[in-house]
């Protein structure tokens, strides 16, 4: 690693309150608690700096190290939970990762945050080394603009999760600081046997039926939630990251509702006597499907903004004439249960 000057950045993030402790003096290694991880007091230029334990013991304790520039912590836990699986693509470990996520964008004493990449990263050069889950930012603090790098992965039933943070005017050995952090957290945690998670066999996604629906309405939300899912796969950041229920934008949900509505009108007419999808039947005809959708059913999350062509105040009118006691519907939900895989950096 090269130079890694200028004044000492305190950038540590904290968790909850804790209990601080000195640096062993009798000892050239940390032992990382709860843990049986053990790394040396030095890694680089930086040094330990201290150990905080947590009055939450699901929390574990957290390891400081610093050097001028640049501040580095360590935490290991296991938030309560056992049977840990390594790596970073459990459900448990993706939801640790966006948890940290979320503490840099909104829970931390952070300005400017500018979310930059997030990928799965190789701790070290080797095809069998641990993967880490990686997200890059910018920020201020205090006048100080810094980069700050995330790793979150799970090891012998503790998850580890780092926060890295240099200064701007040391930000060109981030790559360096990246290598020589994670190969050496990566020693600690091969020194340990694996646990590998057990085979998957649930499958990748589920559609869970209103059991108060009409049984004949239910191919017709089979459809509407293949549809879903079938769009939702193709809008970047649609599918929940760690799995669970897709909650879905604007786009996707004209689209699964155009779905449905075009099985609907494939049955003869003797059997289109749906009172639901009769309706939509009639707005469409009106040329108010987008807008229907857009009034009733957008996320307000994801579709701040409608779309340019959207006839609002025709759709309004049309509403108070002929839907007054109209209520949408939606007959299914489609549950995602796998985690969305980070692409693989090349570089270690």
């Amino acid at each position: 690693m090269r130079r890694l000057a200028c004044g000492l950045l305190g950038l540590v993030l904290v968790l909850c309150a804790g209990t601080a402790r000195p640096v062993p003096l009798s000892d050239n290694t940390v032992r990382l608690l709860p843990s049986k991880f053990r790394l040396l007091q030095n890694i680089g230029p930086m040094r330990y700096t201290g150990t905080n334990r947590y009055t939450d013991r699901r929390l574990g304790q957290s390891f400081g190290y610093g050097a001028s520039g640049i501040s580095l912590t360590i935490y290991v836990y296991d938030f309560g939970l056992r049977g840990l699986p390594d790596g970073p693509d459990s459900v448990a470990a993706c939801e640790q990762f966006e948890r940290a996520k979320r503490e840099i964008e909104i829970g931390g004493n952070y300005q400017n945050v500018v979310f930059r990449r997030e990928v799965t990263r190789r701790m070290r050069d080797t095809a069998d080394a641990p993967l880490a889950r990686e997200a890059v930012y910018e920020f201020d603090r205090n006048g100080i603009h810094a980069t700050s790098l995330l790793w979150v992965t799970a090891a012998d039933g503790y998850f580890v999760k780092l926060r890295l943070s240099l200064r701007s005017e040391v930000a060109d050995e981030l790559d360096d600081a990246r290598m020589q952090i994670l190969s050496t957290m990566s020693e600690a945690m091969t020194a340990r046997p694996r646990r590998p998670a057990p085979p998957d066999t649930s499958p990748e996604t589920s559609v869970d039926f209103d059991t108060g629906g009409d049984p004949a309405d239910a191919p017709l939300w089979f459809a509407y939630a293949a549809e879903l899912l079938r769009v939702s796969r193709d809008i970047p950041g649609a599918l929940p990251p760690c799995g669970g229920a897709l909650v879905s934008g604007y786009a996707a949900e004209l689209a699964a509702r155009r779905g449905a509505l075009r099985e609907y009108l494939l049955r003869e007419a003797a059997q289109r006597n749906s009172e639901y999808f009769n309706e939509l039947e009639r707005i469409d005809a009106a040329g108010f499907l987008e807008e229907y959708v857009w009034h009733y059913l957008r996320n307000p999350a994801l579709d701040t903004t409608p779309p340019a062509d959207l006839d609002l105040p025709g759709f309004e009118n049309f509403r108070q004439r002929e839907l007054a006691t109209h209520e949408a519907k939606t007959g299914a939900r489609v549950r995602v249960n796998t985690v969305r895989a980070l692409p693989l950096d090349p570089q270690p």
